[in-house]
């Protein structure tokens, strides 16, 4: 997850990375690490499919203005889970050094 701080011209990029993983991972040969980054790959993308047919639902279901819905709450958990999950796939991809190849499901 990369934050942007600053406005215009000065903005700087700040990327969050998980201190556990990082502990739990740094030391691990790249034959154990690399199938763990890809599983987090392919559950970024399951995720990702998830939040976007929630996203469509909640759509479908237009809420009256200020108020949220049933399809609108499970759109908002989906899109959390994304963000965690991504925050936890750019972590394990810094200690990995490399973005894996993994085909498309």
């Amino acid at each position: 997850m990369v934050e942007m701080i600053g406005s215009g011209e000065s903005e700087t990029q700040v990327q969050t990375i998980l201190r556990p993983i990082v502990g739990l991972t740094r030391n691990l040969p790249k034959a154990v690490l690399e199938p763990i980054v890809i599983e987090a790959i392919r559950k970024h993308r399951f995720l990702r499919d998830l939040a976007e047919m929630r996203q469509t639902e909640s759509s479908k279901y237009a809420e009256r203005e200020g108020s949220v819905g049933p399809a609108g709450a499970a759109y908002v958990r989906a899109m959390i889970d994304v963000h965690a999950q991504q925050t936890v796939l750019s972590t394990l991809l810094d200690v990995l050094g490399y973005v894996p190849e993994v085909p498309a499901d």
